[in-house]
């Protein structure tokens, strides 16, 4: 009975009506060693968006040796990254089992996970969350309301999809091996925050650091999309913008308050120091 609700379909079709879609949560498992965390980069990387286009930026808590793959952490990184922009996203959340356990339902990292997946369409990002065992993962991300698939890796080369609201499973044969390269012995981690906020991967806030010691023509030579004054302008602002929500962000754990968005912005070009202007030409 089971072989004959098994269906082989056409993968490009079954990746358009998953992904090609609003965002919300896909789900990798399958027992120990069966290429998850392969298969999740292979459908990511290698399908959603080099060779479909669908997806226009990855991240993930996979240490990879691809510059095309954020490498994230923490929710800190991730809100940053997750609300930066309105392009298409996927991030990979790989060993969830060991990071949100649903043993530890009430801890920092679950609870916290409630914030973001609700509103993982306006960031407009796909969750892939990998885990070997649902049973003992955080029930959040299993939850129907927020997911919108499951892949079911049978062994190294098959997988099934089961596509929520449908009584029909999907079967993949010969999947191959993604581009990617990683260490599947390396453990992927998860942490509450980044540990140094001047460290942060992200372009914009970069850029105002440098902002604050650099002129406008040495950060253009740094960044090479920069192409103007006005580029280095808007880039600066968008930094701004993301380290006071981010700032907003923690003070709110903390109970605290933080001074509002048009007081930073407006001090902050106020307070710049105008020796880093004057070598500069006109």
């Amino acid at each position: 009975m089971e072989s004959e609700s098994i269906q082989l379909s056409n993968l490009d079709r079954a990746l358009f009506k998953v992904y090609d879609s609003p965002a919300s949560i896909t789900v990798v498992t399958g027992k120990w060693k069966k290429g998850k965390t392969d298969f999740a980069l292979r459908l990511t990387k290698d399908e959603l968006h080099d060779r479909l286009g669908i997806i226009k930026e990855i991240g993930s808590n996979i240490e990879t040796g691809c510059q095309e793959i954020r490498y994230i952490n923490n929710f800190t990184d991730f809100e940053i990254w997750l609300f930066g922009n309105r392009n298409r996203k996927a991030f990979i959340y790989d060993e969830a089992i060991k990071s949100t356990p649903s043993r530890k339902a009430m801890s920092q990292i679950n609870t916290k996970w409630l914030e973001y997946v609700p509103e993982l369409s306006k960031g407009r990002c796909h969750l892939i969350v990998v885990t070997q065992e649902e049973d003992y993962t955080e029930k959040l991300f299993l939850h129907p309301t927020f997911v919108r698939a499951k892949w079911v890796k049978q062994d190294l080369k098959i997988a099934d999809l089961i596509i929520t609201g449908e009584p029909q499973i999907h079967r993949f044969y010969n999947i191959p091996k993604t581009s990617v390269p990683f260490d599947p012995y390396r453990i992927a981690t998860w942490k509450m925050e980044s540990e140094d906020l001047l460290h942060i991967e992200d372009d914009d806030i970069k850029i105002v650091w440098d902002y604050a010691k650099l002129s406008s023509n040495q950060i253009m030579k740094k960044y090479t999309f920069l192409h103007s004054r006005n580029d280095v302008m808007i880039h600066v602002k968008k930094g701004i913008t993301k380290i006071q929500n981010l700032l907003s962000s923690i003070m709110k754990r903390s109970g605290g308050n933080i001074a509002s968005k048009d007081y930073t912005n407006d001090n902050f070009m106020m307070e710049k120091n105008p020796d880093a202007e004057s070598g500069e030409s006109s």
